[in-house]
C-alpha cells in the first residue's frame, strides 16, 4: 500500500495549504467587493477586475473545500501555475500602488499575495513528498499533533487574512463586534431632552 513516509507532516501541510486558500478566497471576494461596489467602481476596468476577483474567489474557496474534503490537493497539476499566476498578479497589483502619484500599499493586495505564496509553497512542499509501500501500517497521521499542526496554521493564515480583510470596502464598513447589541444612551430625565413636551 502506498503512503506518504512522513503522514503527519503531510497532513499538516495539507491543512495549511487549504487554509491558506480558503483565505485567499475570502481576500479575493473582499477585493471584488471593493472593484464592484468600491468608490473606484463605474469603470470598464474596475467592472473586470472584480470580475475576475470574485471568480477567483469563489474557485479558491471551492478548491479548498474540495481539499479538505478529498484529503489532497484537488487538480495538483494546475495548482502550482495558477498560484504562481495569481501571486504574480497581486505582486503587480502591490508594486503599481507603489508608483502612484501619491504612494499606497494595499493591504487587501498584498494580504492575497502573502496567502498566495503559502499555498504556492505548501503545494510546491505536498508535491515533492515520496511515497513508500508500507502495507498501511504507518499511513494515519498522529491525530495529537495534527490537531496543534492545524491550530498552528489557523493563527499564521489569519494574522495574514485578517488585516487584509479589516482594510477591504467591505471590511471598513462592517459593524464592530458588538455595535448591533449595545443599548442606546441614556436620556437625563432632567435635561428636557426625554422627548415630554412642557406646557
Amino acid at each position: 500500500m502506498k503512503a506518504s513516509a512522513r503522514p503527519t507532516l503531510r497532513a499538516a501541510a495539507l491543512l495549511f495549504f487549504c487554509f491558506a486558500i480558503l483565505a485567499t478566497g475570502m481576500v479575493e471576494l473582499s477585493i471584488a467587493a471593493g472593484y464592484l461596489l468600491g468608490p473606484v467602481s463605474g469603470t470598464g476596468t474596475s467592472v473586470a477586475a472584480g470580475a475576475a476577483a470574485l471568480v477567483a474567489g469563489i474557485g479558491c474557496l471551492g478548491w479548498s473545500l474540495t481539499g479538505l474534503h478529498r484529503g489532497s490537493i484537488p487538480y495538483p497539476r494546475a495548482t502550482v501555475p495558477a498560484l504562481a499566476a495569481t501571486a504574480a498578479v497581486h505582486a503587480a497589483a502591490v508594486v503599481g500602488g507603489l508608483f502612484k502619484a501619491t504612494p499606497i500599499v494595499d493591504a487587501g493586495q498584498l494580504a492575497a499575495l502573502a496567502l498566495c505564496l503559502m499555498g504556492l509553497g505548501s503545494a510546491g512542499w505536498l508535491g515533492r513528498q515520496p511515497l513508500i509501500n508500507d502495507g498501511g501500517r504507518n499511513s494515519q497521521p498522529r491525530t495529537g499533533r495534527l490537531l496543534a499542526a492545524a491550530f498552528a496554521a489557523a493563527v499564521v493564515v489569519s494574522s495574514v487574512a485578517t488585516p487584509g480583510l479589516a482594510a477591504s470596502f467591505a471590511g471598513q464598513r462592517a459593524v464592530p463586534h458588538g455595535g448591533h447589541t449595545q443599548p442606546p444612551p441614556a436620556v437625563d430625565p432632567t435635561s428636557g431632552n426625554s422627548g415630554r413636551h412642557h406646557h
